[in-house]
């Protein structure tokens, strides 16, 4: 536990006429306990209803348990989107606990909203429904306990099951919740420990030990090292970070100095403002060139309600001076790809910028906008798959996932010889008469031969529960 110096002064005062007068009684004070370190991951899996893009709730407290009682790991309330993820892994937090094996999670929440999108509409509007109940408590068992070990760095990752937990009557959202989780242990080198959904501004950086600072959520600052091995994205460095910049960073947190050892990082903003989130309107629409994008917003950095609030749809201005990108993808062929003529309903982007002026006056430059990987659900169609060579080719899919309702039914799925699958022998084993469950992570880019959106995959997973 730290103290604070302030804190430390009148303690060590008092410690001190303490010891004067009831020497005698310190030999009874117990050792303070060993400590090791538990850190936590928030991932999701998807809901079944493709126009949900929001399922988002204050956790307001995560306990480890065991026969001697329950020790918190959250420091403090948390807001999180469980259903911006797609499979992604957001850090929430990281804890110091007594030593000690625990076997299971008990985690607090409150004021869940439930936002969804009403395509009946143009442009798409959202809706929203305040869940019910306003509050829960879940404790879920661990099926192998949690063992912390001295200076240890063990993890959590907290799973929410949105099919189990958004309740609906002949397909539609009731409002009602039972908030359904599944806990696993992690090692600091677990593949499961990956963290690649985490934004936050530079504060300092140290050139001469390749490293960083950033200040991510509860202010709460953070290193991040990097080596020659660690991508930078769309031809960044460090020598390109300021305090103006905001970076998304993958990676995991180094078990002995708990700093983050990034495998990618990405500039996402020079201008330090940034907001991330889901294209649910183009105006006007490819392939011409866009003046104005709708965005439903799940992420924004600094927090400016009055600007682009987060959780809502946000119109932005485009002018056709904005550098495009696409999130790991070094080709020169990019500005081919995706552009001001490519943007499309479903999508998933990253947009920096500047702001200028004040309070609800403020308005958004557009300077850069980054097409984000994105997870996406559904059901092979039988008798889609064609095959070029080897696991390059394509596939139909019905897509039930988030963005789903905003893609042509079925969607074009696209695979390369370096597309990974899971679970599946290749794009050859996606044969046979009936559906099967994937989940594809990949970018969705237009077609410049039909116009209309593709998945092209980095994976495809059969998933098996």
């Amino acid at each position: 536990m730290r103290i604070p110096k302030s804190t430390g002064v009148l303690f060590a005062g008092l410690l001190l006429i303490f010891i004067g007068g009831c020497a005698g009684s310190m030999s009874s004070m117990p050792p303070p306990p060993q400590m090791g370190n538990v850190f936590s991951l928030g991932t999701d899996a998807p809901p079944s209803l493709p126009s949900v893009v929001s399922f988002q709730v204050m956790i307001t407290g995560v306990t480890v348990n065991n026969s001697g009682g329950s020790l918190s790991v959250l420091s403090n309330p948390v807001t999180v989107d469980f259903a911006k993820l797609d499979g992604l892994h957001d850090l929430i937090d990281l804890d110091s606990v007594p030593l000690g094996t625990y076997s299971s999670v008990t985690i607090t929440g409150s004021t869940p909203v439930i936002g969804f999108l009403d395509t009946t509409q143009s442009p798409p509007a959202l809706n929203s429904i305040n869940a019910t109940p306003s509050t829960f408590t879940v404790t879920a068992p661990l099926a192998n306990p949690l063992v912390v070990d001295q200076n240890d760095l063990v993890g959590l990752l907290i799973e929410m099951d949105l099919r189990q937990t958004i309740e609906t009557n002949n397909g539609q959202v009731t409002g009602t919740i039972n908030p359904t989780f599944d806990v696993r242990g992690l090692t600091a080198d677990d593949s499961e420990a990956e963290i690649d959904d985490f934004r936050a501004g530079v504060v300092s950086v140290d050139t001469s030990s390749a490293a960083f600072t950033v200040q991510g959520p509860f202010s709460r600052q953070w290193n991040v090292t990097t080596s020659a091995q660690t991508e930078w994205d769309d031809g960044g460095s460090l020598a390109n970070l300021t305090t103006n910049s905001i970076v998304e960073i993958s990676g995991k947190l180094d078990p002995v100095t708990h700093a983050i050892d990034a495998d990618e990082v990405e500039i996402v903003s020079q201008d330090h403002f940034f907001l991330g989130g889901l294209i649910t309107y183009v105006n006007p629409a490819s392939p011409n060139p866009a003046t104005q994008i709708d965005v439903y917003t799940r992420t924004e950095l600094p927090d400016l309600s009055s600007t682009a609030p987060s959780g809502q749809i946000n119109a932005l201005a485009l002018n056709g001076s904005e550098n495009y990108f696409i999130a790991d993808f070094r080709n020169p062929l990019t500005a081919l790809l995706f552009s001001n003529t490519t943007l499309g309903p479903g999508q998933r982007v990253g947009v920096g910028g500047a702001l200028s002026g004040s309070g609800d006056s403020q308005t958004l430059t557009v300077h850069r906008v980054v097409l984000e990987r994105q997870g996406q659900e559904g059901a092979w169609i039988p008798g889609s798959t064609q095959i070029q060579s080897g696991n390059a080719g394509r596939f139909q899919l019905n897509d039930d996932f988030l963005a789903g309702v905003l893609l042509p039914q079925p969607v074009t799925v696209i695979t390369t010889n370096s597309t990974t699958f899971v679970n599946l022998g290749g794009l050859s084993a996606l044969t046979g008469n009936q559906a099967l469950p994937l989940r594809v992570i990949g970018f969705i880019l237009m077609n410049p031969q039909t116009n209309q959106p593709v998945i092209v995959a980095r994976r495809v997973e059969l998933l098996t529960n």
